[in-house]
Formats: structure tokens, sequence, C-alpha cells
């Protein structure tokens, strides 16, 4: 994932990031070789993620637009957000919590296998 954002960085759009609680890490951002200067987020649990990734990817204002979406998509809501994607020429990526299962399951001393190619 990593590379296609740093890819993207090159472009003159910007990328935005809809996000449920934390705040991205300027620091995090400029390690990972992410332009700080065309990155953007909207933090908050208040945001209609899916609504807003459709009028995000309408504009063509962004390359990507990364929304966080805990729970399932409609088949509806899927052809809503291809056809807001072709109609502004972006990339949509929808990223999903881990399961509270997986989670409750991972060692206590919390020692994750990195990739070079994830964060």
């Amino acid at each position: 994932l990593l590379p296609l954002l740093q890819q993207l960085g090159t472009q003159s759009r910007w990328q935005l990031w809809l996000t449920p609680q934390q705040k991205l890490s300027r620091s995090w951002l400029a390690r990972s070789g992410l332009p700080l200067n065309k990155v953007m987020q909207v933090q908050g649990q208040a945001i209609n993620t899916l609504e807003a990734m459709i009028k995000a990817l309408q504009t063509g204002n962004y390359s990507v637009v990364l929304g966080w979406l805990p729970e399932e998509l409609t088949e509806e809501d899927r052809r809503r957000l291809h056809d807001a994607a072709l109609s502004g020429q972006a990339l949509g990526l929808i990223m999903r919590p881990d399961p509270v299962e997986i989670v409750a399951c991972r060692p206590f001393n919390g020692l994750k296998i990195q990739s070079s190619l994830y964060h």
C-alpha cells in the first residue's frame, strides 16, 4: 500500500484520509515518503465516511481517498463508490479495522511482523 501512496504522492492532486479517531503523525508521513503538503485528513466519528468518500472521489481534487469503514458495504454502496471514482478519475481505498477476535488472539508482547511494503 505504501509504494502506491508514494507514487500517487507525485501527482498534483491531494490524498484524502478519512480516519475514525487517530490523527496522522506528520513524522510518520515524512518517514514514509508521503508528501506532507498533499495529504489532507478529516477525522472524527461525526462524519458519514461513505458519503464523504463519494463526494471527495467525485470532485477530482484527490488522487486517492482512504476511508475507514467498519461495516460491510452493500452492492449499491459499492456501485456508488465505483461511479464516483470513475467520475473523479480517483482511487478509493476502503480500510477495515482488525476484527475483535483476531486482536484478542495476538500475543501479549505486541510483537508484529512488519513488511517493507505495508505500515
